[in-house]
């Protein structure tokens, strides 16, 4: 038992510490489909400026603080996010 115990404590403090090492990259680690554009979910958190609808999911889901966004419609007044999840070449 009291080993169980230790093996699950260090796979719990080895996934705590590779999701803040990806957490802390600055850099993307993947790309956006074509005409679409790569921002930070900062970035987002801070466009939220006149009328328009957000679709898609603008959550990070690969926990590298980007994501990716285009705007759609006559006017642009929708944004479509996803994660970025384009490989890097």
């Amino acid at each position: 038992m009291k080993k169980r115990l230790l093996v699950l404590l260090v796979v719990v403090i080895l996934t705590l510490s590779t999701v803040s090492f990806v957490a802390a990259n600055n850099d993307p680690v993947g790309g956006c489909p074509d005409n679409f554009h790569l921002h930070t979910v900062a970035d987002h958190d801070h466009d939220h400026m006149g009328p328009h609808k957000h679709v898609g999911n603008d959550k990070d889901l690969n926990g590298d603080g980007w994501i990716c966004g285009k705007h759609v419609g006559a006017d642009g007044s929708i944004h479509v996010h996803i994660d970025n999840n384009v490989p890097l070449p």
